[in-house]
């Protein structure tokens, strides 16, 4: 039986990604029932019309959800990056098992927010584009990560106003001319971790927008709007 170096070094199942207590192979989206009762699984959808067509985040946002990002975008665990895309999947499906419509799924591709070299170098990988991936196979979409470059290497988001988030990355993303027929009359889902204000995502939406693109869905994992939280004793 053939073991990828990933599989060896984490064995699934083995402990909760969150806090790390040991689990067994049963537990979705390997997390012990304490961590699992407190992630906020609601899915939203969300618009910023005219910058995009339709949004949608698969979790809310606090302490525990964020460790499931963190873990991937700051610790380096790209094993991580499989059981996120499950997370969104489930979450695409869970809104058409409601009776709504998911626009996602008519998708032609997913195109991950960029990383500015300078940061990919640092990090040595793009943790939009590793969920992308993953999150592709599953849905049969493909995944572009050439399409939609960084040009400028902005200042970090986190402790930025809105308004600063908005100059700081004004011109960040651009298409290049060779890969404009790639975008031309597509249906685009821009995929980044988190969604908080929307300067990402509408940077990069106006980039696409540019190149052609026919709709510009933005998919993310967590979305800061929704800050409701079980509270389990």
């Amino acid at each position: 039986m053939r073991f990828t170096l990933e599989k060896y070094i984490f064995p699934k199942g083995l402990y909760c990604v969150v806090c790390g207590k040991y689990i067994d192979d049963t537990r979705q989206y390997c997390l012990c029932d304490h961590c699992i009762k407190r992630m906020n699984f609601g899915c939203s959808t969300f618009d910023c019309s005219p910058f995009f067509d339709y949004g949608f985040a698969a979790m809310g946002y606090g302490l525990y959800e964020r460790r499931l990002i963190f873990n991937l975008k700051y610790d380096g665990k790209t094993y991580m990056a499989p059981i996120l895309a499950d997370i969104i999947y489930d979450a695409m499906y869970s809104l058409v098992a409601s009776g709504k419509e998911c626009q996602l799924l008519d998708a032609d591709m997913i195109v991950p927010v960029p990383l500015h070299q300078r940061r990919l170098s640092e990090r040595g990988f793009n943790q939009s584009e590793k969920i992308a991936k993953h999150l592709g196979r599953k849905l049969s979409i493909p995944t572009n990560s050439k399409v939609l470059h960084r040009v400028r290497d902005t200042h970090t988001q986190r402790a930025l106003s809105a308004e600063e988030r908005k100059q700081n990355l004004d011109g960040a993303f651009h298409v290049p001319k060779a890969m404009t027929e790639d975008i031309q009359g597509k249906r685009v889902i821009l995929l980044d971790d988190i969604y908080t204000t929307g300067a990402t995502a509408i940077s990069c939406a106006e980039a696409l927008r540019k190149a052609g693109a026919e709709k510009i869905y933005v998919l993310t994992l967590l979305f800061a709007g929704n800050r409701h939280h079980l509270m389990v004793e």
